[in-house]
């Protein structure tokens, strides 16, 4: 299934500079202090190329803030080792973490699963840094599927599907 072109894609921005879009329905909410909060969702297909289609649902929430760039809050892994234990007690499973390091992007995408519900889940951490400035966003991105599919490669179905565009040249303060 071949996603329509980018241009045509619904989406939003997220934070000065930075916005969301995706091929599936978006809508913008408020969230806690007033955040604008992307809330997306998308029909699937899993196993698209057997002769059994397994049919479900990709949900997608995306937030974003903005900050003063410091070394310390430019790790995502240290992002991510906070909520871990919350999140193992709530029944997540992190079976990968894929890393995507620059000196002005970093991103990490937390592969995972829950057994109950059952789902699987990408949660992905990326910060950028544009000068001074450290946006941090946040991609939570959930499979939602009947009993009929028991492991699925979730990440491209969110790199298939989503798309965070920079407004600016990133680390330099600069419009692109």
């Amino acid at each position: 299934m071949t996603p329509p072109p980018l241009a045509e894609w619904p989406g939003a921005e997220i934070a000065p500079g930075v916005a969301f879009q995706g091929d599936g329905s978006v809508t913008l909410q408020a969230g806690a202090g007033e955040l604008p909060v992307i809330a997306f969702w998308r029909p699937v297909l899993f196993k698209e190329d057997s002769d059994k289609p397994v049919a479900g649902r990709m949900d997608c929430r995306v937030v974003a803030s903005e900050g003063l760039y410091s070394e310390d809050g430019f790790d995502p892994d240290a992002l991510h080792e906070v909520s871990e234990e919350l999140r193992r007690d709530q029944g997540y499973r992190d079976e990968d973490i894929l890393r995507d390091i620059s000196d002005t992007v970093r991103q990490i995408d937390v592969v995972g699963r829950r057994n109950d519900p059952h789902q699987h889940y990408v949660l992905s951490y990326i910060l950028v840094r544009d000068g001074e400035r450290i946006i941090d966003i946040r991609r939570n991105c959930t499979f939602v599927h009947g009993e009929g599919i028991s492991r699925i490669d979730a990440l491209p179905y969110v790199y298939r599907y989503t798309k965070l565009t920079y407004a600016f040249e990133p680390n330099t303060g600069e419009k692109a």
